[in-house]
């Protein structure tokens, strides 16, 4: 009898040493790093020297996959079927994470259920910009040429329903402008638009157009967070210019498939933390316009699930659809 009942408690725990088994192996294989959106982007452009640093790390390498399309659902809806067995990772962002379940119908996944939060990697205030060419030099001016050409100025964003596009809706409505929203297929493609002058004005992160500002191409007139970015010290924020107590932020962080091993998501979470504290990488974030922002696992939970019930209803408040 008792050799009976060992032999099913073997069985019955073997599950569990497996799961134990995996995770001390962990990682032995390359990791994908899936994108949900084009290559140059401002979410590719945090998780390429993001991974280039955690291969270092853990030893094994993670390769960014851009999965494009929909908002960022496409990379979401493969990261939650794959298996949970930290292989597959996300990079996911404010808008994917709490705007999308307000703004597409009968998502195949849940973001907060199908998904194991593991870290928040940044924080991101936004820069509004102009083209080179523009007569305006500050956001003031901007205004004031806005409503001088009501209807006749346009503002490019990568796609409908973004925090890029929200922030610009708060805008219009804080200062009484009358411009155009002309979503694109990602923001990489709406920066060119912003660069020939074929839009007047972007509003997004400025890892994405840090070149092209650096180049002369564009001028970035003004910033979304209550303090000034350290990567721009000398251009105001949107709350100094024409707009006090305006601030408009998101975020980026690291999923799994809901269900991963704890031991492996405890692996990874530490990994992000050393990354972001050691070494060059929170010097290259900052330098991109981003602030480095470590939340470890609960944290970047409960983030989650506050920025969805608090942007689901700036969404339905303010009337914004994808038609």
């Amino acid at each position: 009898m008792q050799r009976r009942t060992l032999l099913a408690c073997s069985f019955a725990m073997s599950p569990l040493a497996a799961r134990s088994s995996q995770a001390q192996s962990y990682p032995s294989r390359p990791v994908r790093l899936l994108v949900g959106f084009p290559p140059g982007g401002g979410v590719d452009l945090t998780a390429r020297p993001l991974a280039q640093r955690l291969s270092e790390r853990l030893g094994q390498q993670l390769v960014v996959e851009n999965r494009g399309g929909a908002g960022g659902n496409i990379a979401m809806d493969a990261v939650a079927k794959s298996p949970a067995d930290g292989y597959t990772l996300l990079v996911g962002n404010v808008g994917m994470l709490a705007l999308n379940p307000a703004l597409y119908r009968d998502l195949p996944f849940d973001t907060v259920t199908s998904f194991a939060p593991i870290a928040q990697i940044v924080a991101v205030p936004l820069a509004v910009a102009v083209p080179a060419d523009l007569p305006a030099h500050s956001l003031a001016e901007f205004v004031a040429l806005a409503k001088s050409r009501p209807g006749q100025l346009n503002m490019g964003s990568g796609g409908n329903g973004g925090i890029p596009h929200l922030a610009f809706e708060l805008l219009k409505r804080r200062t009484g402008i009358d411009v155009q929203h002309v979503p694109y297929r990602g923001s990489a493609p709406a920066l060119q638009d912003l660069i020939g002058g074929r839009v007047q004005l972007m509003v997004d992160g400025y890892n994405l157009m840090r070149g092209a500002a650096e180049a002369g191409r564009i001028r970035v007139i003004a910033t979304t967070g209550q303090q000034r970015l350290p990567a721009l010290p000398d251009v105001p924020t949107v709350d100094e210019s024409v707009a006090p107590d305006f601030e408009a932020v998101g975020w980026q962080g690291i999923l799994a498939p809901a269900g991963t091993p704890e031991a492996i998501l405890a692996q990874l979470e530490a990994a992000i933390e050393a990354v972001l504290r050691e070494g060059d990488l929170p010097r290259v974030l900052l330098d991109q316009g981003q602030l480095p922002t470590f939340l470890p696992r609960a944290p970047f939970a409960d983030l989650v699930r506050r920025d969805r019930d608090q942007w689901t209803r700036v969404v339905r408040d303010a009337g914004v659809t994808l038609d």
